[in-house]
Formats: structure tokens, sequence, C-alpha cells
């Protein structure tokens, strides 16, 4: 008898596909079962949205109107957002924090509440924090460097007047430096006998950077914030006290910080903090903090430079607004991408932090500090705005969406934000209001007829995700210290996620892509971070979200005394901890004493005392050495090191195309498995779980089943899993399976594939400008070709009729609408099956009658030819102050020259006949 692998083969497992269609037959999951299974839906499971109002230009009738729309179609909460205006709607528009407005917002607040959803805020209007009541000499500020050469004995006369510098220093040749600033007169004058030789005086000023808030609302314009100093901060959120204290309680969930865009690199607090935190004067160096003079002091200087900028950013901005929110019951969500600091401590000193995805640049390793913090510091929620320039306006489908949620879900984020959704009257001429960087998530635009199912999906994907705490085995150290050496043009760097050579250029970035790409759990973790570890009985480290097997150190040249004494500390205590070929060289920064160095130097020292190597490891160039109860390593192969020090890897990681993420409850591991690939996958996936029981639960569909799995030579549970590209599932690991769980059900084609032929009947049933005529067609086509003139600049849904006979031996089978432009929603003889967003555009059918059988299909596409008929004609819909609108490279959008859109269902639309197979 053959066994199952041999049958397997003769099979052709590529043909097994996994299917969880709802409102099927056969041994489908029962309602209480899968109720079971799928947490209870919350409003923080559902995706949130950014809620753009422009100009403040909001109404009741429309607020209500608008947020019981939204919550029809699946969205759990907004994020208000006040921007700049349209045209023509002066009158209309509300001052930012006026009576007015409070109103409207504390309106929006007890509807939200009514209908079960949330209310988000940022604590100011547009984006950076400010406004009217930051002046200027609170604002945003630069460092200005003026300097002086001057020779011995000359008599020195600088006037300042009122405007006294913050410091003057006078550097000589041999070294020498003088303080000059307390040698100011009473009048703000400077006079001064220069000593013998040659000497320049050094006058430090700021100024005004000239930030101001970005595309603010009427009345929430001004300075930005100083983002270095904690008195602009209070100015800055000074007004909103009182504006919380006039909204409903618990109305605001969360305040809302976005991604790092201020300009400055300066504020007077410098000096002392520099003194206090970096253990030395930085006017002693002012020449190497710009690049003068000795050019590893000024690496160093600069080094320590941007580090105290990070921590003053973090520790007198974001923790004092974070404590700001807390002390008025609401939580705290910031964006910390794009900061000159360590984003893994800016992200983790939020509840929820969040990541971005902007355009086709996609970057799941950059989202994971985003979710590391968050997993390391034990947040529950890493949120993620979603779809910010996803194409150009007008083509986004829900397809792209979804796959951009996906690689999301992967990264460890688990709280999707759309970017976003603009309030639009319900008078505004079509396209109605708009924001010019979103993929526009609103009731406007077409592609919302099947919104509902994405957020269906995305609910049951977050209900899970939020569950539970992260599984990951490995800590990689983030050598932050690292990121700040070198570059003499500019004072601080800014980590942006468009400009990623401070990752991707870096050991930390190729460690990081090899151990995703390679299956192990992995989260980054930074200095701050790692002083809060503890190890286990176990030798585990544990960290407020979880458990870790292993800290992994990448090469770098730079290291904290602190941190090295943190690993120390942990290896003695039973930790193993990894360093990538080698020790690091040197403390960071210059102002380290003798005495620090003797000390970082024995540490390492000492780690290499006590020797494990054996000929195997030394082959491998792996060297192990014993640290009290625990073990350091060094070695040159990453994947080396984690294997011998037993860390687990996931091989679903080895088929091409598969993605996830692992997390753990107290009924087990769970898996949220991708194919983000090209081609279908089936075949045995082994897990490192050790239970078989595993469930398969179906997000886009709601189905559960018992999965096929079996023990492989190694005794590790395998569990079969067939996925076509795009699709996703959870693997669910449990001891023991719920009562009537059914089998999953596995399909294999059982024969060729049948043209459903016949005569189509075609109805524009929602859209505009104008609904086009009916017509019939044997061929199917773009509507644009088959539906006349009208059809050309159509945007909305047509439904598709077609009446065809099974064909011969057909009970059941895949019925694959083949290219489908953009979404459908497929009903059989009455019978709703399931609504398509995405290749494959395929679904099972059953019940299939003998004869007369009804197919029914509603295709949704995308707004582009609408939007193309108006700039064609000349139709003044942009509207909107400020930048107005502009295309996906920031220029003035023109849709008159796109060529036609396809749109519709293209077919060729088949019924396979398949047979159900349990591995």
């Amino acid at each position: 008898m053959a066994t199952w692998g041999a049958t397997a083969g003769m099979l052709s497992l590529a043909a097994l596909m996994l299917s969880g269609m709802g409102g099927t037959t056969e041994g489908q999951t029962r309602a209480g079962v899968q109720n079971t299974l799928w947490p209870p839906v919350t409003r923080t499971a559902k995706p949130w949205t950014r809620w753009w109002w422009l100009g403040s230009a909001v109404d009741k009738p429309n607020l209500t109107r608008l947020l019981e729309t939204y919550r029809q179609a699946g969205l759990g909460g907004v994020e208000v957002t006040c921007i700049y205006g349209v045209k023509g709607q002066d009158a209309n528009e509300l001052a930012y924090l006026s009576p007015n407005w409070t109103e409207m917002l504390a309106h929006t607040c007890t509807e939200a509440k009514r209908l079960e959803m949330g209310v988000d805020l940022p604590p100011g209007s547009g984006w950076r924090i400010g406004g009217p009541t930051v002046p200027v000499g609170l604002a945003s500020a630069t460092l200005v460097i003026e300097t002086h050469a001057v020779k011995g004995n000359e008599a020195l006369h600088l006037p300042f007047g009122g405007a006294r510098p913050q410091a003057i220093v006078a550097y000589g040749s041999g070294g020498r430096v003088v303080a000059l600033t307390e040698k100011l007169d009473a009048m703000g004058n400077l006079d001064w006998t220069v000593p013998t030789g040659e000497w320049t005086v050094y006058v430090v000023t700021q100024r005004f950077s000239g930030s101001k808030v970005k595309r603010p609302g009427p009345g929430g314009g001004g300075n930005s914030i100083n983002p270095f100093s904690q008195k602009s901060l209070e100015a800055g959120l000074s007004p909103f006290s009182t504006l919380f204290s006039k909204l409903p309680t618990g109305g605001i969930r969360a305040q809302f910080h976005d991604s790092y865009e201020y300009e400055g690199n300066w504020t007077q607090e410098v000096f002392p903090e520099f003194l206090a935190r970096c253990g030395y004067d930085l006017r002693d160096h002012l020449p190497a903090l710009i690049g003068k003079g000795d050019a590893e002091e000024g690496e160093r200087v600069r080094n320590d430079y941007r580090h105290l900028m990070g921590e003053l950013f973090l520790d007198r901005v974001i923790t004092p607004w974070v404590e700001q929110a807390h002390r008025e019951g609401q939580l705290a969500r910031n964006q910390a991408h794009g900061s000159p600091g360590n984003l893994l401590d800016l992200y983790a000193a939020a509840d929820i932090p969040e990541t971005e995805v902007f355009g086709a640049d996609r970057a799941p390793l950059l989202a994971m500090f985003a979710s590391s913090a968050g997993h390391v510091a034990g947040r529950q929620l890493v949120s993620s705005e979603t779809g910010t320039w996803l194409a150009e306006h007008f083509t986004e489908t829900l397809a792209e969406m979804k796959a951009e949620t996906d690689m999301l879900f992967c990264a460890g984020i688990n709280h999707i934000f759309y970017h976003g959704t603009a309030y639009s009257p319900a008078n505004a001429a079509w396209p109605g209001w708009l924001f010019y960087a979103s993929t526009e998530m609103n009731p406007n635009n077409p592609i919302w007829h099947d919104v509902p199912a994405l957020n269906t999906y995305i609910t049951r994907c977050q209900s899970l995700l939020q569950s539970g705490e992260p599984d990951s085995d490995v800590l990689l150290y983030w050598p932050e210290r690292d990121v700040w050496q070198g570059d003499a043009t500019h004072l601080i760097k800014q980590l942006a996620v468009h400009k990623r050579d401070w990752f991707e250029k870096e050991p930390f970035g190729q460690v990081a892509q090899t151990l995703v790409a390679k299956g192990y759990a992995t989260d980054y973790i930074s200095d701050r971070q790692i002083a809060t570890a503890k190890t286990e009985a176990s030798g585990h480290l544990r960290l407020p979200g979880g458990s870790y097997r292993v800290l992994l150190v990448p090469s770098c040249k730079f290291m904290p005394l602190a941190t090295l004494e943190n690993l120390v500390r942990l290896a003695n205590e039973g930790a193993t901890v990894l360093f990538q070929k080698g020790f690091p060289g040197d403390l960071p920064g210059w102002g380290n004493t003798p005495k620090q160095r003797e000390r970082f130097y024995t540490l390492l020292k000492g780690l290499q005392s006590h020797p494990l190597s054996t000929s195997e490891l030394n082959a491998l160039s792996l060297h192990p050495y014993e640290v009290g109860k625990g073990s350091v390593w060094i070695g040159d192969d990453v994947r080396a090191m984690l294997e011998k020090a037993g860390v687990r890897r996931e091989r679903l990681a080895d088929t091409p195309g598969l993605s996830f993420i692992r997390r753990t409850d107290s009924n087990g591991a769970f898996y949220f498995v991708a194919n983000r690939g090209t081609v279908p996958v089936a075949q045995w996936i082994p897990l490192t779980v050790t239970d078989r029981n595993v469930q398969v639960l179906d997000p886009l569909t709601g189905a559960v089943g018992r999965a096929a799995t079996r023990k492989n030579a190694q005794a590790e549970t395998e569990v079969f899993l067939a996925l076509q590209p795009g699709e996703t599932v959870f693997l669910c690991t449990a001891a023991t399976f719920p009562a009537g769980l059914p089998d999953w059900r596995y399909w294999q084609a059982a024969g060729e594939k049948h043209d459903l032929r016949g005569e189509w009947q075609v109805e524009f049933i929602e859209g505009g400008p104008e609904l086009p005529f009916s017509y019939k067609t044997q061929q199917l086509a773009t509507w644009t070709k088959q539906g006349g003139e009208k059809a050309e600049r159509f945007a909305g849904t047509a439904r598709y009729t077609l009446r065809f006979d099974r064909p011969a031996n057909v009970s059941r089978g895949w019925l694959d609408l083949g290219a489908v432009c953009q979404s459908a929603r497929v009903r059989l003889n009455g019978k709703p099956l399931e609504t398509l967003l995405a290749a494959p555009y395929r679904v099972l059918a059953e019940d299939l009658k003998p004869t007369d059988n009804l197919l029914v299909i509603e295709v949704t596409g995308v707004a582009a030819n609408r939007i193309r008929d108006l700039d064609r004609r000349g139709v003044n819909w942009k509207i909107f102050k400020d930048i107005n609108f502009v295309n996906i490279n920031y220029k003035p959008f023109n849709a008159a020259d796109w060529p036609l859109t396809d749109c519709g269902l293209l077919g060729p639309v088949t019924l396979q006949p398949v047979e159900r197979k349990f591995p």
C-alpha cells in the first residue's frame, strides 16, 4: 500500500487547493464552532481611517450620516485630522479649537460612541505639533555659529546688544580654549584683549528654522514646536486640556503624533544637557562639531551630539506628550520614523507604535521597528498608516490594499489605519472633497461598493493578531551609535523609511534580512530595552512583551558600556548572547574616561575566559564561551550560530512566496501565513510546534476546519498547506480540537475546464456620471468597448447575468471568472457565494442544477475613466486650497491624456470539476 507521500505525488499536489467558501455544504463548519475559534469583534479589531476635515467645514447632519456609513462598511473608528479648506467654503469653515469647532468634535465623539466606534485626535491641526500658542522664541530652531579669526595682542570688540549669544568661545594654537560668554557687559558687548598667538572666536546663537505647522486648517496655523524642548511642547499642548474638558468623557481614545517632519537641529538647553549626559562640555569642542580640526574627534563629538538630540526628542517631547495624554485618560499613538533618534525607544514610548507605507516603497523590515518596539514593550496594538499613495489617484484597487495589509500583518502590524477618508458633504459634486496623498477610501469612490468585504477580512485577521503575545525567538540588537558615526555635512540624521542606507547598508539590516528570509522569528531591541531584560530559569530572556531564546549582536563598531554590562549580566544569569564576527571595537563618543575604557575591555576579555569550543564548532568558525550560567558565542555565520544554539527555524520560509508571523496564547501557537509569491503552494510544511492538532481559519470567508497533519522523520508536526498567490490562512495549534470541527476541505481538480458560454446580460446598477444602457454579449470584454460612449466615462458597478446548464458529470467545481476589473460579488441560483477582491477570482460552486443555473456577478471598477472624462471636459473639480490636488509625483494632477482603463468582467468564465481530497 502506498504511503501518503507517494500518493500525494501521484495526485499532483500543485493541483490541490485550499478552500473555505462561506455558505457551502458537505461538512462545512458549524456556526457554533466557527464563533468559538474567531475572537469576538471589537471596534479595535476593525480597520480605522484618518478622517480629513477640510477647512473643518463640517456640520452635524453630515457627520452623523458619514459615521453611520463608515460603520455600515465595517470601520471601527476615525482619526479626526483638520487640514486646509475647500475653495468657496470660507463661510462654512470653523476655526480650529473654537467653540463651534469643539461642538462638532463633541458631536462626533457622541455619535461614535452610539455607533460603537472610536475617535483619535492629533494635538494640532495638519501635522507637526504647533500652532498659534508657540512663539518664535520657543519654536523650532537652527544652530548658528559665527567665527572671527583674530591675532594675539589685538583688542577684540564684538557688540551684540540685546541678542546675547548662548556661547562665545575662543580657540587658540596649542589646544588653548577660553570661555568668553561671561565677559559680556550689561549692554551685551564683548571686549577682549587677545592673548599671544592665532585665535578663532566662535559665537553660538540660534535662529528660527522657519518650520511651520504643515497643511493646517483655519485657526490651526503657526510655528511648529521645537522637537527638543519640553517648554516648546508645553506651549503647543497648552490649549488641549481645555478642549478635552469640553468633550464627552472617554470621547477621545488616543492622541496621534505623525511621522517626524520637523526642521531645526538645536535648542538652548543643549549645552547643559550635553554636559550632564555626555560627561564633557560641548563648548570646548565647537570646531569638532562642525567638522573643523581632528577628523576622529569630530566624528565622535557629532556621534554624541546626535545621540543627545535623539534623547532630548524622546525625554523632553515624546515622553511628556505620552504622559499628558495619560493624564487626560487617553492613549498615545506615535509614528517614530523619520526621527533623529533611536526609533525603537521612540516607538516603544507610545501605547500604540505606528509605522506607515508610502506608495510602492514597501519595506516590511522597516515596519518591524514599530512592531518590535511594541512586542518588546508589551504593547497590544501596533498600527500602520496604510494606503498612502498606494497608486495613482482613482486607480487604486482593493486587491492592492489587501496585498499591502497582508505584508504589514506578516511584519507584526495588527491595527490598520487607512490613509484616508475625506469628510465630504452630501451636496458636494462628484468626486467630492479629497486629500491629495490618499487612497480615497470614501463612499464617493466606486470601490467603496466592496470595501465591506475587505474590512471584514481585516477584522478577522486583526481579531487574532491582537490576541496573545508575540512568539519570536531572536532579539536582534540595533547598534544605534554606529548609525550616528560619520557624515560631517549634517548635525543630525533623520532616519527616514524612504531613504534607507542607514539600515540596508549596515550589518544590522543585512542580518535582519537573513533572519526573516530563513524563518527565524525576530524582534529588534535597543540599548534601553536591553537594560530592562531579565533571564528566566530556562535561560530565555524575558521582556515585558514576551520571552526570547537568544540575543544576537550584529557586527558593530561601537557599544555603550552600560549595554555591554547588561549583556554580561544576562549571560551570567543564564542567557545566550551571540556576537556576529566579533565583539564591538570601542565605546562610542568622545568623553569616555580611562576608567570606563578599562572596564569595557576587561568585560570583553572576561567573556572569552572559559572557551567551550569543539572541533566541530571550530570547523564552522563558531566559538562559544561559558559565562556564568549562560554562554556567549562568536561566529561569522549567523545561521550556523543559531542552529547550534538550538534556536528553532520555521522552514515554511523556505517555500518561495510564503511569509508568516507566529504568535502564542493559552491554547498554543498560531500562525498567519500569506502566499505573497506568484505561484501556488501545495505541499507539506513542517512547523516548530509539537502539537499535531492544527486548525485552519480562513480570514477571507470565516471558514474553519481541521488541517491535515502528520509527523515527519524528525518527529515534527507537518501540515498540508495549499495557497494560491495572494491567499492567506491562520494555522492554530491546540491540544485538542473543538467538538464538531469538520475536516478542512482540500480540493483537487478532477477534469478539464468548461467554458461557460451563452448570452451575458450586462446592466449598470450603481455609479455615474450616468448609468450606461444595458447590453447583451456573447463575448466578454471591458465595458468601455461594449457599453458605448457612456460606459467610457462610467465609474461604478455592473451586473453580469448568465444562465447555463451544468456540464456533464460536474456536481461542483471551481467557478473561475478569469480577468476581473476590479472586484466582484458572486451569486449562484440566488445564493451569495463570495466577494472576490483579488486574483484568483475563483469560488467553489456547489448545488449546481442540471439545467438553467443562474449566475449573477456584480463587478465594480475603479474611478479612472470618470475622472479622465472630467479633465477632458475641463470640469473644475480640483477645488482645494494649499497644495490643492497633485499626482503621485507631486505634479499638478491631470487625467485628460490617460488611456481608457479596463473595467468589468473580462473572463473567460470557466467551471472546472473538483473532488475533495484530505491528505
